[in-house]
């Protein structure tokens, strides 16, 4: 995945169990059957209990080297993506409207909507007299005292 600035540190640890979690959705990607990848998530969960009782840490980053090359090695050429993951159908596909886009519409275009606009207005009112109320007295700014 690209993302803009630097990538985060990780432990060991994490990603110990980002590549268990990769390797588990690689098998899925492969199974055709659920009892087959069952069977092969119980020999992966095997295979990553067995490093659990070694305590060298120079012998573990190498084995985590290694099943990360595997992992890349046996990865699915079309693998199973999540609807509203990056690469999903329905990615970004609902953007959110902002609501202060509402109130650049042009007034002909408000009247095709004034059931809409009506409505909004109304809220809007209620939220100021609201905001005037209790929450402009509740954060009320302290007086500087000199």
């Amino acid at each position: 995945m690209a993302g803009n600035g630097p990538n985060a540190i990780l432990t060991h640890a994490q990603r110990v169990c980002r590549l268990y979690k990769r390797s588990l959705r690689c098998l899925e990607d492969w199974a055709h059957k659920r009892e087959d990848y069952r069977f092969k998530a119980v020999m992966l969960r095997a295979r990553f209990d067995e490093t659990r009782k070694i305590k060298d840490m120079r012998v573990l980053a190498q084995q985590l080297e290694e099943g990360e090359a595997e992992l890349a090695a046996n990865s699915h050429e079309d693998p199973v993506v999540f609807k509203s993951d990056p690469g999903g159908i329905v990615y970004r596909r609902a953007l959110p409207h902002e609501d202060w886009l509402y109130d650049q519409y042009h007034p002909w275009e408000q009247c095709l909507m004034r059931d809409f606009f009506d409505n909004r207005e109304k809220l809007k009112e209620e939220y100021n007299t609201y905001f005037e109320k209790s929450l402009s007295k509740k954060y009320k700014p302290e007086p500087n005292v000199v």
